[in-house]
């Protein structure tokens, strides 16, 4: 049940975008590379108005163009779901290649971001949150969600254009075969 649910959840929110989107095979990966690449960043929260800034840079100022829902539909790959364990990831990633001294273990890490969310105040638990994640653990955090974020989005972007570009070449197989067929149906028989 809990595993045809994550399927159904992969494909609706991750797949479909791409494969329904009617944009070019480019503008698709681009998309897919971008959000990725956002979605491994310590930004949850704020990935979609990145992308979107993005998006409005590239596309009226750059003038180079990316699909804008795909790339949003990518930003989900992180949320409050698997927040938590992407950040402990980056951080300790992190710290490993600024060789800080410092170690926080994923029990503390857990309990100090789950307490954010048992405080009275929307407001302060937003504002301590953020403190928390950029002044106490930013630059450990920031560098080592690079490690993945880079890579992620490179790989994302050429698996992407490969996919795609099988995806479309299938389909427009497959749509030949059946106009073809419909052409001999519709002939009478000698």
């Amino acid at each position: 049940m809990v595993r045809r649910l994550i399927k159904y959840l992969l494909y609706t929110k991750l797949i479909r975008p791409i494969t329904r989107s009617e944009g070019s095979i480019r503008q698709v990966s681009w998309g897919v590379g971008l959000g990725v690449f956002f979605a491994l960043t310590p930004t949850v929260g704020i990935q979609m108005y990145a992308v979107a800034l993005v998006w409005a840079l590239c596309r009226y100022i750059l003038n180079a163009h990316f699909n804008l829902p795909v790339a949003i539909a990518m930003v989900w790959i992180s949320n409050p779901l698997t927040m938590i364990p992407l950040y402990y990831l980056f951080l300790v990633s992190g710290y490993a290649v600024m060789e800080t001294q410092e170690k926080l273990s994923f029990a503390l890490f857990d309990n100090k971001l789950s307490s954010f969310s048992e405080m009275e105040s929307t407001w302060d638990s937003i504002v301590e949150a953020t403190r928390f994640l950029i002044i106490d653990l930013g630059w450990p955090m920031v560098v080592g969600s690079l490690f993945y974020a880079i890579p992620g989005g490179i790989l994302s972007y050429w698996i992407t254009a490969y996919m795609l570009s099988r995806y479309r070449q299938q389909r427009l197989k497959h749509n030949q075969f059946l106009s073809k067929g419909s052409q001999t149906a519709d002939q009478p028989l000698n």
